[in-house]
């Protein structure tokens, strides 16, 4: 005798045949799906059923839900694009564990006055530049530049077995002792500079989106300054905020 097939593999199979049809063609780009009555008639299965399987083909990119209108189609194809949900502060301060570092390079550098700029120092400061893409195992194409400058004090925690897998500003408080005392988050858009264009696979001048993470420690020495650039459509911020309850008087 065999076993029934579980609702949660049966969703996923609706899923898996919507997704099929879509890329094959069945259902070309700006038409609708058929609706939920008849998805149900047509695959045997409830509403709520249904209704997980078209969950997972909208949160793969494949449709969009519109009220009144049904599922849209707007693409053939998943987009290659990561999301990192976060929830508190520390989630802010380093990338999913679902993300890695692939070393490019190492070198010193001397920061000049645009650098100082942008890592909010002073001219002529020493760093140690760790360059590297972002990647994910899940994707083939790379999700971003990163450049993170450290204290030349702290360049060991490039020949750690963890340095591309563990965030560098918990290295350097392992090895070094270097806690955070505080930090700052700044976000910008941009033109990808060339000089990563070709590493990423885009063209120089394309949409980017750069993370700057600034770390302080005591007396408010800056110690690392992380500078992550995502191509257009590659990685995407999701932030959960809640208001919080005014305290009664």
């Amino acid at each position: 005798m065999t076993d029934r097939p579980r609702k949660s593999t049966r969703y996923r199979d609706i899923a898996a045949e919507m997704q099929k049809e879509i890329r094959l063609g069945t259902y070309p780009i700006g038409e609708l799906l058929p609706i939920e009555t008849e998805l149900m008639a047509r695959f045997a299965a409830s509403r709520q059923t249904v209704r997980e399987a078209l969950r997972i083909v909208t949160e793969q990119g494949l449709i969009v839900r519109r009220a009144g209108l049904g599922s849209v189609v707007i693409a053939t194809e998943p987009p290659v694009l990561f999301t990192h949900s976060v929830k508190s502060l520390n989630e802010w301060l380093r990338y999913s564990n679902e993300t890695y570092r692939q070393v490019v390079q190492s070198r010193d550098v001397t920061a000049d006055r645009k650098l100082a700029t942008m890592l909010k120092c002073e001219p002529g400061k020493h760093w140690f530049l760790i360059e590297s893409i972002r990647r994910a195992d899940a994707f083939a194409e790379p999700l971003g530049w990163t450049e993170i400058y450290v204290l030349r004090k702290f360049s060991g925690v490039i020949e750690r077995r963890d340095h591309g897998r563990a965030p560098v500003h918990e290295q350097i408080a392992k090895m070094y002792g270097q806690t955070i005392e505080y930090a700052q988050l700044e976000v910008l858009a941009r033109g990808m500079p060339a000089k990563m264009a070709k590493h990423l696979k885009v063209k120089p001048g394309s949409p980017a989106l750069t993370m700057v993470r600034r770390y302080y420690g005591q007396r408010e020495e800056l110690f690392e300054v992380t500078i992550t650039t995502h191509p257009e459509g590659r990685y995407t911020y999701s932030m959960d905020m809640q208001r919080s309850l005014r305290p009664r008087v």
